[in-house]
């Protein structure tokens, strides 16, 4: 029983770590918002949770979410750990070598390195276990042959060329134009090897390409599209309308409208700041709680701080929906005002003439 728990405690000690590490280096790469924090930090622990629960497919849906929020090497290193329980090795060694390959910055957590440091270990566990597939297939020269490994299109540069592929089933597949298409299953073990080559076959019934026309072959003349009657030109307003409207009421009704959206948004944007800074201070608190600074999740403190992340959000998109209310409610004010104005005008429509004279030049007309 001891044993377990401290692998347990190491396990989720790795992941804890890693919301501190958000934390101190929010703003590395780029100014990280409040809620974009929040939300790795939320996606990491529940990645961790589906991680420790076999779920591995979901941990790496979960921490692909937190990486696309916040920058962290221990996101990658999950998603390598995932990926390879799996058996998708060749994802997970690309994942590792991402973690290897990256130039940590001096001042970087203590997490950061642990997780570089865990991928240089765990990568050698990961080559041995690679397989290796050589694809080729045979066609006549000129033809243009589409290989597929498992329905995904196998580039022709790799074609011929012994690649490093997961261990387990694949089906192969060539196909050309004119040519039956030829199948092929495999089954790689760990760590071996094998070369396919697939033949194709002139299929007989295949359609063929309609010939082209004969040079002296003259296109020909398509007739000239009628032309449209010419239409007449508004000699006024139309029969049963008036020169003008009054549109300030709906204008002053669209401004009421307009200041109710915008002031609800300040109040939910003043809500969201507090909640988030309360959310900070419990999962502070929670830290001094824990051993070596890390927030358990068994601590009550640590669901508190998810459901302040959550309201937090909730008043933040309630914010951003008063904000457009109030932008459409003064926009359709202002608009209506303009066109209240241009009715009760004149009739005449505008007109602007441009003149020219000697070091001079300006525009004149009725408005």
């Amino acid at each position: 029983m001891r044993k377990v728990r401290v692998g347990a405690c190491f396990r989720w000690g790795s992941w804890l770590g890693l919301s501190l590490a958000l934390l101190a280096t929010a703003g590395s790469a780029r100014a990280q918002t409040e809620e974009e924090i929040a939300g790795a930090r939320s996606a990491a622990t529940q990645g961790a949770k589906a991680f420790e629960a076999g779920d591995y497919t979901k941990a790496v849906d979960l921490f692909e979410r937190a990486e696309s929020l916040v920058h962290a090497p221990p996101h990658l290193l999950f998603m390598a750990r995932a990926h390879e329980k799996l058996g998708h090795l060749v994802t997970a060694r690309e994942l590792y070598n991402k973690i290897i390959r990256e130039n940590l910055a001096a001042n970087a957590p203590q997490a950061f390195r642990d997780a570089q440091e865990s991928a240089r270990d765990e990568i050698q566990k990961i080559e041995p276990r690679l397989s290796r597939l050589t694809l080729s297939v045979t066609v006549p020269a000129g033809v243009a042959a589409v290989v597929t490994m498992d329905g995904k299109e196998v580039p022709s540069a790799l074609l011929g060329v012994p690649r490093p592929v997961d261990p387990g089933p694949h089906d192969i597949e060539a196909k050309a134009d004119g040519y039956y298409p030829a199948q092929q299953k495999v089954v790689l073990a760990e760590g071996g090897s094998d070369s396919i080559t697939l033949t194709l076959e002139p299929d007989p019934n295949a359609p063929t390409a309609a010939p082209e026309p004969a040079p002296n072959d003259a296109p020909l003349a398509a007739e000239p599209a009628p032309t449209a009657p010419a239409m007449p030109e508004d000699s006024g307003t139309a029969p049963g309308t008036s020169q003008g409207g009054n549109l300030r009421v709906p204008a002053y009704v669209a401004f009421g409208v307009g200041a109710v959206g915008l002031g609800a948004g300040i109040v939910f944007t003043l809500q969201s700041a507090g909640k988030r800074s309360d959310a900070n201070d419990v999962f502070a608190e929670c830290q001094s709680r824990g051993v070596d600074g890390q927030c358990k999740v068994e601590d009550p403190l640590s669901r508190k701080v998810e459901d302040l992340d959550d309201q937090a959000g909730s008043a933040r998109t309630m914010a951003i929906v008063g904000y457009a209310l109030g932008g459409v409610g003064i926009a359709a004010g202002v608009t209506l005002l303009l066109l209240d104005r241009s009715g009760s005008s004149s009739a005449s429509q505008p007109r602007i003439t441009p003149w020219v004279g000697y070091q001079s030049a300006g525009v004149t007309g009725t408005f």
